[in-house]
């Protein structure tokens, strides 16, 4: 079968990490408060915790008020999205959602999907949790949507993980929860120790744990972490011209061009298969 053959799942592969890494770099860490790796500086670690960000839990009326300030649901879509989640039909939601992709409205769409998962069985609780908890951390500025979905991404998380406690994209999704919704570094640090005893070849938890290197400024340690990404995703250029970017911000013009030459090589021969 064409699944088996070696040619197509390095593709696959290839594309897989490609997806990845533009779906995840669009957020790039936004919260600027992580100082320094546990591993580095526990004072430091110690003093950060502190700084926890507490939110009061934001209702469903609320979130929708916010969602709505700037755009006006037609008649339909508000009595469905208005009523008991529980009490409203597939079709309904389904109909409400797809209102919610054609205004370009992917707060709304995450409720919905939600809804749809937890009252209809549609979906998955791993593709629901994850996109409450990217979107919040991405895209979403109004801060009573943003709160409203990482409380309902950490409630799909908790779900997941009371079933399977090693399951990576949860887990991942978890870690970005500690990090940017709550501040809690030592929070975060701890489940990503814990997430790389259960698979330090995970190629998401890796680029997670880079930005946070990044975002602390571990330059040299950031540098090693990418060079684990690049064995780990040997064809993917990506890797390679995050190497030359991190050299260049160390001020190692030698070593950034000698990546970015090799980025550049691999992708164009990535272009021509």
């Amino acid at each position: 079968m064409t699944q088996n053959n070696p040619s197509f799942i390095k593709k696959s592969s290839l594309l897989i990490a490609l997806i990845l890494v533009v779906g995840y770099m669009s957020y790039k860490w936004q919260s600027s408060t992580f100082e320094r790796s546990g591993d580095e500086n526990p004072a430091n670690t110690a003093n950060a915790s502190q700084s926890t960000i507490t939110s009061k839990p934001v209702d469903r009326i609320e979130f929708l008020t916010s969602v709505f300030k700037d755009i006006k649901p037609p008649p339909k879509v508000a009595r469905i999205v208005l009523k008991k989640a529980s009490q409203t039909i597939k079709d309904s939601l389904v109909y409400a959602l797809n209102w919610s992709k054609e205004t370009n409205n992917p707060a709304l769409s995450t409720l919905l999907k939600s809804d749809l998962l937890e009252f209809h069985g549609q979906g998955t609780l791993e593709e629901v949790a994850r996109e409450c908890i990217f979107l919040a951390a991405s895209q979403v500025n109004e801060q009573k949507q943003r709160d409203f979905l990482f409380q309902k991404g950490k409630q799909w998380i908790d779900e997941g993980l009371g079933k399977d406690e090693e399951n990576m994209p949860l887990r991942n999704a978890l870690i970005i929860y500690q990090s940017e919704y709550l501040n809690q570094p030592m929070a975060f640090l701890k489940t990503l120790k814990a997430s790389q005893k259960i698979d330090s070849s995970d190629v998401e938890l890796n680029f997670i744990h880079l930005n946070l290197l990044k975002k602390s400024n571990q330059w040299q340690k950031a540098i090693q972490k990418c060079e684990k990404l690049v064995s780990l995703q040997p064809q993917n250029p990506y890797w390679l011209f995050e190497m030359s970017d991190l050299y260049g911000t160390k001020g190692d013009s030698a070593n950034a061009k000698v990546y970015l030459n090799l980025a550049i090589e691999r992708q164009r021969k990535q272009s021509e298969k």
